[in-house]
């Protein structure tokens, strides 16, 4: 089976209209780095972006990053080239071409529509492996990972997200986030970066936004309220230690806590609040007082008696 880079450029994803996907999680996914040295500034305001994008040096980089990928696996992959995306995998190449629109540059640009105002200035590279099999084979080969998780993960250092695509795009699209809102926040902290990342575990992707809907993590956090086990959001918001013993449920809190945003039709007004006033030690507790206009403990009753009156079944 012969190789085939595809050389549409992102004028051409821009320009199409893609309406409609749906992501189903497919389950968890490995933490990931809240930040990633691809970030060129750290400042609370950044100065936006030049009107061409991709620029000529990062369609370039794109072409190269591909071919070099494309050098290092077997005949079976393909890869698709839009910057600063290059999705490679060994599905056939009708099926590459689908999924880097409809799991890949949607999302990103619904995301870019949403939150982001500054887009990615490196090659972010995504590899779809099509089962299990070939997924831990290449993971090991390429990057001596004997134990990858089962789903997929994302590598902040050479900007790489390396998938089980058998599992489904939930964790793609999780890992994307991490990707994306890097460049836009680089300072973001756990607990949102997470929360934003795994509100798109399950979701739907329109035009202009990413709806999250409901998913698996809801049981888990239902039953550590009723058992009064549930952290205090001060807490989750304020506290260095998102990845410590609570992971699971800090995940599950801070999901439901964005997606209560979301539906309080809040979240794209706190993001950008948040990303411009993120300094201080009670940056996170006066973002959400500003934005929901009351105090912490009253919006995390209401967030609480939200959570409650919710409901999911697996399938």
């Amino acid at each position: 089976m012969r190789r085939r880079v595809d050389p549409i450029r992102c004028a051409a994803f821009l320009a199409a209209a893609v309406f409609g996907f749906a992501f189903d999680a497919a389950g968890r996914s490995r933490p990931t780095a809240a930040t990633s040295r691809t970030a060129t500034t750290t400042t609370a305001t950044l100065p936006s972006q030049p009107a061409t994008y991709p620029s000529k040096r990062l369609i370039r980089a794109a072409d190269d990053t591909a071919k070099a990928m494309l050098a290092r696996l077997d005949s079976n992959f393909h890869a698709v080239v839009r910057p600063p995306f290059v999705v490679i995998s060994n599905m056939p190449a009708r099926r590459v071409r689908e999924m880097a629109r409809g799991s890949v540059i949607a999302p990103a640009r619904a995301m870019w529509k949403r939150y982001f105002r500054r887009k990615p200035t490196h090659v972010i590279t995504v590899l779809l492996f099509r089962d299990a099999k070939t997924y831990r084979h290449w993971a090991k080969k390429l990057y001596n990972n004997k134990k990858p998780p089962h789903f997929g993960y994302y590598r902040p250092n050479d900007r790489t997200m390396v998938m089980n695509i058998a599992t489904g795009t939930g964790t793609l699209v999780h890992e994307l986030t991490h990707a994306l809102i890097v460049y836009d926040f680089p300072a973001v902290p756990l607990w949102f970066n997470e929360g934003l990342a795994s509100l798109h575990e399950q979701c739907r992707v329109l035009p202009d936004r990413i709806i999250g809907l409901v998913n698996w993590r809801l049981p888990a956090l239902k039953k550590a309220i009723r058992d009064r086990r549930l952290r205090p959001l001060r807490e989750l918001i304020t506290r260095d230690d998102f990845y410590g013993p609570q992971r699971g449920l800090n995940y599950a809190q801070a999901r439901y806590f964005v997606m209560y945003m979301q539906e309080r039709r809040l979240l794209q007004k706190f993001y950008r609040y948040y990303r411009d006033h993120h300094d201080g030690k009670d940056a996170s507790v006066k973002a959400v007082e500003k934005i929901f206009g009351a105090n912490l403990e009253k919006v995390e009753s209401d967030y609480l008696k939200w959570v409650m009156a919710l409901n999911w079944r697996s399938r």
